[in-house]
């Protein structure tokens, strides 16, 4: 397990309290409640870790713990509208704890009769704090102004460009996840959105104040209106009075997105990597298993940063906006995604890279982006779906498409993205019966040309014996460099019940050619014809 420095093993975060920083610096931190209290320092930490930060959730815990509290799901109204308050007036709350005593909070009744506490800190967690640079960032104004430009298409209104400023401190994953690039996308264009997280540095100078040395804030800043989105949540529920204090927002489902159908990424350090023979990889030494995270140095900025374990808040927007990364050069990156060298140190920073930082750079990784967008990369198989729709109206095949799929990130391959534009590639599952047999065809995205991989073709005894596998196919694939698994479909399946079929010829790499459609569906049918009649003999 990943672990946050400073803190003792299974400790339990009881309450959160004011944000802070001194007044001649510039990091905020913020106070906890916790117990057992810290190693070193103060029972605080940076602003950095607000994706980690939750009520009655353990930090640095050694076993599993079983979720605190009561779970509701409820649709929202308009969360503008929802009164505001401090926890001292909520009836729900355990204990009376000083440094959360001023914690602001949204206040509502539900339709049916309970009241629902909702701190307002949590819901910024959920909606906007889901790694660090977003939980540091938010409380520089101007932020998302200074480091992104943002462009609408004046002919297409469906289509906007959203350009990566040299200033910018981002990390570069962010631009290379399609999930965190939809939610970026949502961050800068949807009015509401945006608004709503530029009002936490607003609020920070209209309501801080100053004490000593210190500058101080109790937390609070202007909601979305969330209009119909569908809050499950945990927390604790006071029976006599009907009331719920809430720990956690687990999951934001159908959220309102006024945001163009296509939004395009850019910055001139973007590159489309183009395999070079050697081996890769940025650095000579492997990740360890489990990294800690030290408050007090900043990163050195040197590697992609480091993927860390958060807490997962499931996000789903109510539109599936289409992201990419556009890149203009072209740059030579070995063919494997590992290299000689010993293990690289496990400690890591989450604050900004510095010419002074000396640790690794780490990214919390809060986001559980599961918007329903497979429609948007259903044309990938255009001709592939073409040459199918040809064994059934030429050759009298039945079809049945079984499943539609992304490949999964494994490890540090990056061969599940498409290697253009990091959108997701995906795979696609389908039975053909020729002649009463059954066959099952494995096709993947290669359109980018990363790599020629012909169709798979599996003799099997169900469907089960197939789709049951397809998680494990995957990630034998991307484990080979997006090479299908001969050994494992040998043991799986036996050395005579799969085989390929080549592509057709095409002028361009990566993409088939119309006119050529036709003979590669009688190719098709051919070979899977072939294989019946060496059955029947």
């Amino acid at each position: 397990m990943d672990r946050l420095g400073g803190f003792e093993d299974n400790t339990w975060i009881n309450g959160i309290g004011s944000v802070f920083k001194r007044a001649d610096g510039s990091k905020w931190g913020i106070n906890l409640s916790i117990y057992p209290r810290k190693t070193r320092g103060s029972d605080s930490v940076l602003l950095s870790q607000a994706p980690i930060l939750i009520r009655k959730n353990v930090i640095n815990p050694t076993r599993p713990f079983r979720r605190q509290g009561s779970e509701i799901e409820f649709t929202v109204d308009n969360l503008q509208k929802w009164a505001t308050t401090d926890l001292e007036s909520c009836p729900a709350k355990e204990r009376d704890l000083l440094k959360e005593r001023k914690s602001r909070f949204f206040v509502k009744t539900l339709p049916d009769g309970m009241t629902v506490y909702l701190p307002q800190f949590e819901l910024a967690r959920a909606l906007f704090f889901h790694n660090a640079y977003f939980s540091r960032a938010c409380m520089e104004h101007g932020i998302l102004q200074n480091e992104f430009s943002v462009e609408h298409d004046v002919n297409n209104s469906e289509h906007a460009v959203i350009t990566v400023l040299p200033n910018s401190t981002c990390p570069d994953n962010v631009f290379s996840d399609p999930g965190y690039r939809r939610y970026l996308a949502w961050l800068l264009l949807d009015d509401d959105a945006r608004l709503s997280y530029e009002s936490i540095s607003k609020m920070q100078l209209e309501s801080g104040f100053n004490r000593g040395s210190y500058r101080i804030w109790h937390f609070e800043f202007e909601p979305p209106p969330l209009q119909g989105v569908n809050l499950k949540v945990r927390g604790n529920l006071d029976t006599e009075t009907n009331t719920l204090l809430v720990y956690e927002i687990t999951e934001l489902i159908d959220i309102p997105t006024d945001v163009p159908s296509d939004v395009e990424f850019f910055s001139p350090k973007f590159y489309v990597p183009e395999l070079s023979g050697g081996r890769g990889g940025r650095g000579g030494d492997y990740r360890p298993p489990n990294h800690e995270v030290d408050e007090d140095q900043d990163s050195s900025g040197e590697n992609d940063p480091v993927q860390i374990d958060g807490v997962k808040t499931k996000v789903e927007f109510a539109k599936a906006v289409n992201t990419h990364k556009t890149a203009t050069k072209r740059k030579k990156v070995g063919s494997s995604d590992s290299s000689e060298g010993g293990e690289a140190s496990s400690l890591v920073s989450t604050e900004e890279q510095s010419p002074m930082g000396d640790l690794p750079s780490a990214e919390w990784d809060g986001l559980d982006e599961t918007t329903g967008d497979m429609h948007l990369y259903a044309s990938k198989f255009e001709s592939f779906s073409k040459m199918l729709d040809l064994l059934v109206t030429n050759h009298q095949c039945k079809v049945e498409v079984l499943a539609f799929r992304k490949l999964p990130s494994v490890g540090r391959c990056k061969m599940h993205l498409m290697r253009d534009d990091s959108t997701p590639r995906c795979w696609i599952l389908v039975r053909a019966t020729v002649s009463g047999n059954q066959f099952y065809l494995m096709e993947v995205d290669t359109s980018d040309a990363a790599k020629s991989l012909s169709t798979k073709v599996v003799m099997a005894s169900s469907e089960q014996a197939v789709v049951e596998r397809l998680s494990e196919i995957e990630i034998k694939l991307l484990k080979k460099s997006l090479s299908w698994p001969k050994d494992y479909f040998d043991s799986k399946f036996g050395k005579e019940s799969h085989f390929f079929i080549v592509h057709q010829a095409s002028d361009k790499a990566g993409v088939i050619r119309q006119a050529s459609i036709e003979r590669w569906a009688g190719n098709f049918h051919n070979h899977l014809q072939t294989r019946c009649s060496d059955k029947l003999g």
